[in-house]
């Protein structure tokens, strides 16, 4: 244990130097809530997910939260089960049937909620895609995957994927088309390599024998390329699977032979619906599969087949957003359907260059502020489409009067400069009147991958986080980035940050150089102890740190400041001095992400804190309630393994603030304790190991009390009931127990009281 001289010394010596600082505009006292997450439940307490939302907008505000980013609001095509990245409707915001969140009403009393509590809400926009329109003839399409040849795809054409189209044939009437058998002969339209070998699904059925998907697949047998090959075909059966591969070989087709009966259709008039989609894991599964031949037992109807897309949306509940193939890629545009922009990643992917297209989606993020109360804008998959479009959509929200304080783009990608790029270039989209009102920003994936690493990975330097992300690594300023630790996108296993999350939180809420921070909804609300760890840090950050412009990486890759360890290590540390904000007062922040405790004399910059000035630890997590700006300019800092501690200029352990729950009706110290237990006192204080709590009886309902001894990062010592009567508890703080702050609480029929003192045991 270290001297406890380290704990009461007021003195200090001499300065060593001042040092240059990392100096920029920063962020005010803005903090995001991502307020869901995937698969969030439906209901939440009694309650649809929204309505409960709502409901802890005062709690949000009062713990530090300015925006709450909100679920995608538009209903999806999974109507009630989606999580709404497959928009549909973008005026239906449960106006027709529950969306996942819950309906109108249910956002409408939210929406006042965050209003009253003084917090923006930020709407999560898909622009990129479109999912869940009716089925209509789309020759585009049908000239793309008929015209694809080897010459387009070794220059970047991709197929159309095969899960988005499907072909018809009239039948019956006066098409010609009847009973009998119908030859159908598929191939590879480009007779390329990357399309060869590809597993595909073809499936037919009528308007009166609908599909069976039911009933197990038939495999083709190869050869089938047919008889004009030399070879046998594979018998289809009306309504059922038949699996197949894309052909490499002889031919290089695969031959279907359909027998229809009378009862099969309609003849009056009728339509054999054929579907050839492939198996697919991903984009780069889809093959150029497409059925060449058609014979009908006398002719090659293949020129009567139609294709169709799911790109009809003029039929939608709310009567609004209308839209038709020509918005989607592809519609005859330029295009290879391969790229971060062009390709077909996601549903049916919007062609933002399209003047129908462009004025829909702004509408419809228009019509968010007015009929939504929306004010803050999240935009998915930006990646995906071009990066001018974003500023032109804000500068026609500019010319409405609307000036959104949060746009951030969810660019999917781990590259600082990548990322500076985007957002320069969406930027540079806006005209200069607009650039001054509006900022578009970033997640920093760049700056969390670091963070990730630095929390999960053993062997990780910590201190390549100080050269990493959109502000360090490539120099954007603070306002373009916001950071994160995780989110919805990082939900399977090895994705998230697993192991002491809090460490990562600790840098993005202190260093407010970097970007506006975002906690997300299970982080906060999932874990009871982190969430008072993530309130103690916004408080710190409010109190303390906002506006600060300058900090000092102290133990950055090459720096004139040097640390002491005494136990614990560089590589394991993070160590920066945070000065020049409105509180007037110096902060360091000392993360730890070894297993070990950290104990390091390290230098500072003391022109921001000159030697002899007092820090307190102001989250109580180290035995020494100070430390003291020694003559080498060097103070003490010692934070427990996996942890983090913050220290303030002044002597402020009368403010100092808890990292456990000390809210409950009519508690606080100092306050009465359900109305009757403000005369409770605790002696001696500070202690040297034993404790004396005594409480008057008053009022007091029956029923036993739990008093628990807790320190300040919400460790639990030791817990004792006691009866509620008048008297005195007399406890031992365990040998276990570090010099230090600690709090003794006092639970009482669900209310409960806290007490602060210093063990300062005797060396």
């Amino acid at each position: 244990m270290q001297n406890l001289s380290r704990v009461w010394c007021q003195f200090g010596c001499l300065a060593v130097f001042a040092a240059a600082s990392l100096g920029q505009s920063v962020q005010a006292q803005e903090v995001m809530l991502q307020g869901w997450y995937w698969d969030f439940p439906t209901v939440v307490s009694g309650k649809t997910f929204m309505a409960n939302l709502g409901e802890q907008a005062e709690d949000l505000a009062e713990a530090g939260f300015t925006q709450v980013w909100l679920p995608p609001l538009s209903k999806g095509s999974g109507g009630g089960f989606s999580v709404g990245y497959d928009v549909k409707d973008y005026y239906d915001l449960g106006d027709y049937g529950n969306a996942r969140w819950g309906n109108r009403s249910h956002l409408t009393a939210a929406i006042n909620a965050f209003n009253a509590a003084g917090i923006l809400l930020v709407a999560d926009m898909v622009w990129n895609h479109r999912d869940g329109g009716l089925a209509e003839d789309n020759d585009a399409v049908e000239g793309w995957i008929e015209n694809l040849n080897f010459s387009k795809v070794a220059a970047g054409d991709q197929p159309m994927p095969s899960d988005r189209w499907r072909c018809y044939l009239p039948i019956g009437g006066s098409t010609g088309n009847g009973a009998g058998t119908y030859y159908l002969k598929v191939r590879s339209a480009s007779e390329h390599p990357n399309f060869f070998g590809k597993s595909y699904t073809a499936m037919t059925w009528t308007n009166t024998v609908n599909p069976n998907y039911g009933t197990a697949a038939l495999e083709e047998s190869e050869p089938n390329g047919g008889g004009d090959c030399g070879q046998s075909f594979d018998a289809m059966e009306l309504g059922r699977r038949m699996n197949a591969f894309t052909d490499d070989a002889g031919c290089k087709t695969d031959e279907f032979a359909l027998t229809l009966d009378a009862s099969d259709f309609d003849a009056a008039g009728d339509t054999i619906w054929i579907q050839l989609f492939n198996n697919a894991g991903g984009l780069n599964d889809y093959s150029d599969h497409y059925i060449y031949g058609l014979w009908n037992g006398s002719a090659d109807v293949q020129g009567q087949l139609r294709y169709q897309t799911y790109t009809d949306f003029s039929q939608l509940p709310s009567g609004q957003g209308a839209m038709n193939y020509p918005a989607f890629r592809p519609n005859g545009n330029p295009t290879q359907l391969a790229g971060d922009w062009d390709a077909l990643w996601f549903f049916n992917d919007l062609d933002q260059t399209v003047p129908a297209v462009q004025d829909e989606l702004t509408d419809w993020t228009s019509w968010l502020w007015d009929n939504a109360g929306i004010r803050g804008y999240r935009l998915d998959a930006v990646k995906h489409f071009p990066n001018w479009f974003t500023g032109l959509v804000m500068n026609r929200l500019h010319d409405e009067g609307k000036n959104p304080p949060m746009v951030v783009g969810e660019f999917f990608d781990g590259n600082a400069f990548t990322l500076k790029t985007w957002t320069d270039q969406a930027n540079a989209g806006m005209d200069a009147d607009t650039r001054a009102n509006i900022q578009i920003r970033a997640f920093d994936f760049a700056l969390r991958e670091s963070l990730k690493q630095a929390c999960d990975a053993f062997g990780y330097d910590a201190r390549n986080v100080f050269q990493s992300g959109m502000v360090d690594a490539a120099g954007s300023s603070g306002f373009d980035a916001v950071t994160f630790v995780n989110n919805h996108d990082f939900r399977y296993p090895g994705q998230e940050v697993a192991n002491d999350p809090d460490l990562a939180y600790a840098y993005i809420l202190t260093n407010n150089r970097v970007g506006l921070p975002c906690v997300f909804y299970p982080d906060y609300f999932q874990s009871g102890e982190q969430r008072f760890r993530l309130n103690g840090l916004m408080d710190v950050q409010r109190k303390y740190i906002a506006g600060s412009p300058f900090v000092d990486y102290l133990n950055r890759f090459g720096s004139f400041y040097s640390g002491n360890y005494l136990s614990g290590f560089a590589n394991t540390s993070l160590i920066y001095q945070l000065h020049g904000g409105p509180s007037g007062r110096s902060v360091v922040v000392v993360i730890n992400f070894a297993g070990e405790t950290l104990r390091v004399d390290h230098t500072l910059n003391t022109s921001a804190v000159p030697i002899g000035d007092t820090l307190t630890d102001i989250f109580g997590v180290s035995p020494n309630a100070y430390a003291i700006v020694n003559g080498a300019s060097q103070a003490y800092f010692e934070v427990p393994a996996r942890s983090f501690g913050v220290w303030v200029q002044g002597d402020l352990t009368d403010d100092l603030i808890p990292l456990v729950d000390t809210a409950a009706t009519g508690t606080g110290e100092g306050l009465a304790f359900s109305g009757q237990l403000s005369g409770m006192t605790l002696a001696p204080n500070p202690t040297t190991g034993n404790l004396a709590l005594t409480w008057p009886t008053a009022g007091l309902s029956a029923g036993d009390a739990m008093v628990r001894l807790i320190g300040m990062d919400g460790r639990v010592y030791a817990q004792q009931f006691v009866a509620s009567q008048a008297g005195t508890l007399t406890m031992q703080v365990p040998v276990s127990c570090p010099a230090g702050m600690y709090l003794l609480e006092w639970t009482l029929n669900g209310a409960r009281m806290h007490k602060r003192f210093v063990y300062a045991p005797v060396p």
